[in-house]
This record gives C-alpha cells, sequence and structure tokens, in this order.
C-alpha cells in the first residue's frame, strides 16, 4: 500500500521551509528552531498542546478554539518529528544546493537566507497561505523571543535537556 504525506515529502518540506523564511525576518534562524515550525505547519492541530507563555495568552485561545478531530491528532508527535528529520534536512540541502541558503552557515546548523531570487510564479505560491497557515506563522512571530531551549521544552519535540540555558 502507497501512502503519500507532505510531512515526508522533500519538496513540499523545501516550500515548506521557503515559506517560512519568508515570513519570518529574521537574518538567521537554527536548524532545529525551523525544523519545529516545519513541524507545526504540516500539523497545525499539534499546536493546542504547547505550553504557551504567558505573554502569548491571546495567541494561546486561537488554537485552543479548534475543532477536536480525533482524525487529525498524532498518537507520538515526537517520533513523528524524528522521522521527519531527514526529509527536512533533504530539503535544506536541496534549497543550499540551489543557493536560496547560505551553505557554509547550514553547516553550522543556522539558516540564512541568500539574495538569490526566487522564480516569480513560485514567490507568488510561497505568499499564498490559508487561515490556518497564518495562525501558525503568528504562532512563529510569538515565539520567536524565546531561545531556541525554551521552545524545545515548551513544544516537547524535540531534546532540550542538555542544550545551553
Amino acid at each position: 500500500m502507497l501512502v503519500y504525506h507532505p510531512a515526508f515529502d522533500i519538496y513540499n518540506c523545501a516550500f515548506r521551509m521557503l515559506q517560512l523564511l519568508n515570513y519570518v525576518k529574521q537574518s538567521e534562524i537554527e536548524v532545529d528552531r525551523l525544523r519545529i515550525w516545519d513541524f507545526y505547519l504540516t500539523f497545525p492541530n499539534e499546536s493546542r498542546k504547547i505550553t504557551f507563555p504567558q505573554d502569548l495568552i491571546e495567541l494561546k485561545r486561537i488554537f485552543k478554539d479548534k475543532v477536536n478531530n480525533p482524525y487529525e491528532d498524532l498518537i507520538d508527535p515526537r517520533r513523528i518529528a524524528e522521522r521527519m528529520k531527514p526529509f527536512q534536512i533533504s530539503a535544506l540541502r536541496y534549497l543550499a544546493s540551489y543557493g536560496l541558503i547560505d551553505n557554509t552557515l547550514f553547516l553550522k546548523n543556522i539558516i540564512k537566507r541568500t539574495d538569490k531570487n526566487i522564480p516569480p510564479e513560485l514567490e507568488e505560491k510561497i505568499k499564498k497561505i490559508t487561515t490556518e497557515k497564518e495562525n501558525i506563522m503568528k504562532l512563529v512571530q510569538g515565539f520567536n523571543h524565546l531561545a531556541l531551549w525554551g521552545i524545545k521544552e515548551r513544544t516537547g519535540l524535540l531534546e532540550f535537556r542538555y542544550d545551553k540555558k
């Protein structure tokens, strides 16, 4: 049986990464941070399980109001995030090979968008986002001030105990 899911598609992942890099106006972003946001862009329903800081209580309400659909719940989100990792890294290598992200920084686990232009038709598609994805982008912006270990801790997707605090 052949089953397709965008979480395990390198090209779809590269597209999501470009959407995130386009939306987040940060010059440099850690690979793990980008991986976490890509996970939530792929599985927006999982965002209601995040532990929100007190200053983002309004943002929490957006995700709490989602309809609880048992078919969209993941049994083990952390495991799915780990299964997505090789696809995410391959997608980032793909973007680096085209010169869309800085390869030398990528080797240091930092992602920085280069000045290379994206074809106009792709740029147009990257800018078109659904309301659900727009809410995830608000989540990304809201959590942007937190340290990486703090995001890892609040999402529970990646190991953080050995990270610098």
